[in-house]
């Protein structure tokens, strides 16, 4: 299977050819890749968004403000934690909520570099997890320019 790479807004990532594009335009105006997946009928999404960081210069600074915008969705937490990701400080959450007799995660990642916001989002069913491989996959290929 191929690799396709991003090369845009001052970020690089590589995803599998596999994974089809979304209107980001369909997401908001942050959204600078949308993606989608469909296994055995049961979608997967992958977005990324890129946001000004604001006053925030560590990723720790942010931890809250995720903690609380997931609780107040409806969210269940089921870890949040800061990871090492290549030399950098990622904060990692993963969420997740009963949808239809299945549980829907949340794995959300978010990394802060040169005054900006990059925030990664899978949604998948969490009995189905076939893209969470992926996932860790584009994680582990980010590069900054």
């Amino acid at each position: 299977m191929d690799e396709v790479q991003f090369d845009e807004e001052g970020i690089k990532f590589k995803y599998l050819s596999n994974w089809k594009e979304q209107n980001k335009e369909m997401l908001g105006p942050n959204c600078i890749k949308a993606l989608v997946k469909v296994v055995e009928g049961n979608p997967s999404t992958i977005t990324v968004y890129k946001n000004d960081a604001g006053e925030a210069e560590a990723i720790a600074q942010i931890e809250e403000a995720f903690k609380e915008s997931f609780e107040a969705q409806g969210w269940n937490i089921v870890e949040s934690r800061i990871l090492n990701l290549n030399g950098l400080p990622v904060y990692n959450i993963i969420t997740n909520a009963e949808e239809g007799g299945k549980t829907l995660e949340n794995n959300t990642s978010a990394l802060l570099n040169d005054g900006n916001l990059y925030v990664f989002e899978l949604m998948h069913f969490k009995e189905f997890p076939y893209a969470y491989n992926d996932y860790l996959a584009i994680m582990d290929s980010i590069e900054f320019e």
